[in-house]
């Protein structure tokens, strides 16, 4: 099964790794839906959606037959693999991560997003500080855990932006040359 034969596609990653622009981008090349966790979680204001209600959605969420999910939720990352055909991992530097957020911050300061509910305005969140730091030893453990538990058709890490970008455009130029075969 090629990349373009998936239909339920996982991108994970920490935060500021570039999951949404790479997402956003993925979902265009192979015409699938995107569901971005974090519009899905948060509703307007930064409020949480509550436990049993996030657990519902996420579970209608991932019961789809086509989909792209950007984001981690690590607590429910597992029934993400179990239904995914393919895995696409950013495990990007903490410094560049640091730097993304940063960009993301002073570009989207105060202003809507569209990885995010309305009302939900970009602003610098220590959490998000912390989360970054403690990656390498947390989600990035689980999230390599998962990948040798349960493979993949498909999975791919990305250590760098440029690869990322790079395997972009080659599936996007694989596509195209499918569809003109047709």
């Amino acid at each position: 099964m090629g990349m373009r034969d998936c239909k339920k596609i996982i991108v994970v990653g920490n935060y500021g790794s570039g999951k949404t622009r790479f997402s956003l981008r993925l979902a265009e090349i192979l015409n699938l839906p995107l569901i971005h966790l974090d519009k899905e979680y948060w509703q307007p204001g930064w409020r949480e959606t509550p436990r049993e209600e996030w657990l519902n959605k996420h579970k209608t969420l991932i019961s789809g037959n086509e989909w792209i999910i950007d984001g981690n939720y690590s607590a429910l990352l597992k029934e993400r693999f179990l239904e995914a055909d393919a895995v696409l991992f950013m495990d990007i530097s903490r410094p560049y991560c640091y730097l993304n957020l940063l960009k993301r911050n002073r570009e989207f300061a105060n202003k809507d997003r569209v990885d995010l509910p309305p009302d939900c305005p970009e602003f610098l969140r220590p959490d998000q500080l912390k989360k970054i730091w403690y990656f390498p030893t947390s989600t990035r453990n689980r999230i390599m855990s998962y990948m040798v538990r349960y493979p993949r058709k498909q999975m791919h890490t990305f250590y760098t932006i440029k690869a990322a970008d790079e395997w972009l455009d080659k599936l996007e130029a694989k596509v195209e040359k499918d569809k003109q075969k047709a």
